[in-house]
């Protein structure tokens, strides 16, 4: 009897556990739609990285992004620049991208996804650094194939999980 007692609380903790981590899975994609995953997976990974392949090697010609931080699009030159300046001024210690749709027609491609990080500013040598900051934006991106390869063609983002505090 002590023993049916005991099954039961195990397998209701068990469950209670598992259920979170079953919500979280990703979705069954095709192989187009993770191939497109996958580019944006790896230029947030060489972004990060800092070793100067983003934007340059994922990006179309043509590419226009537009945040909250920006009063209007800018263009693919601005966005290189600007990425090369924020790379001197601050290095992502911890990030999450998480997938929400991505929808594939023909030679376009539309991704929805959520990004986390936490930001840290760099400071001159000898001086103590700020706290990190966390940040949390919902993107909406549009890729093309070119040739072989998935580019950026479009990028807007905003900001989610907010009180308005920020």
């Amino acid at each position: 009897m002590r023993y049916k007692l005991l099954v039961l609380p195990v397998a209701a903790a068990v469950a209670t556990l598992l259920a979170p981590n079953a919500a979280a899975q990703p979705p069954t994609w095709s192989a187009e739609q993770t191939a497109v995953w996958t580019v944006i997976s790896r230029s947030w990974t060489d972004e990060i990285a800092r070793n100067g392949r983003w934007p340059g090697q994922y990006v179309h010609q043509n590419m226009v992004s537009w945040g909250s931080d920006w009063p209007m699009p800018r263009y693919r030159d601005s966005v290189e620049r600007w990425s090369r300046y924020y790379d001197q001024q601050s290095r992502v210690l911890q990030h999450e991208i998480s997938p929400a749709a991505i929808t594939i027609s023909g030679n376009t491609a539309v991704v929805h996804y959520t990004a986390v990080s936490m930001r840290q500013r760099e400071v001159p040598r000898g001086e103590a650094p700020p706290a990190p900051e966390r940040e949390a934006v919902g993107i909406v991106e549009t890729l093309v194939r070119d040739g072989a390869n998935w580019r950026f063609l479009s990028s807007a983002s905003f900001p989610v999980g907010t009180n308005g505090d920020d």
